[in-house]
């Protein structure tokens, strides 16, 4: 098992690692729309999907995983009513890959409004 950690995402806020290669997968934490440069999380409901998504990128680039590797995501909303949005920020980002999905409206901690975590086999390389 590897333990990944980048500075292009934010620092884990609790004790968990940002992603950990066990084998062929990568497996990340969730990841949530903090500008890890700034410190600064956009009030925009989409921007904020567009920071996870990139966040959750460079978290897979630290693993040497792209975003064709995905094989699922679990992403999370505080408000559901958000969904139209977030799909259109998920399609924008995977194209073409569909990697599968499940979506749920929840609370999250830290004001954040959207949390992407993902699985990515690594294997063919």
């Amino acid at each position: 098992m590897q333990l990944l950690h980048t500075s292009d995402a934010p620092a884990p806020g609790g004790h968990y690692s940002q992603a950990v290669r066990t084998g062929d997968y990568i497996h990340t934490a969730g990841q949530v729309g903090l500008n890890a440069a700034t410190g600064v999380t956009p009030s925009d409901f989409r921007e904020q999907t567009r920071q996870a998504l990139a966040n959750l990128r460079a978290v897979l680039a630290e693993g040497g995983a792209e975003i064709t590797d995905v094989v699922r995501t679990m992403c999370l909303l505080t408000d559901i009513d958000n969904f139209a949005i977030f799909n259109e920020e998920y399609a924008a980002f995977f194209g073409d890959h569909r990697p599968a999905r499940s979506t749920f409206g929840i609370a999250l901690a830290g004001g954040f409004t959207v949390e992407v975590e993902a699985i990515a086999y690594v294997g063919d390389r």
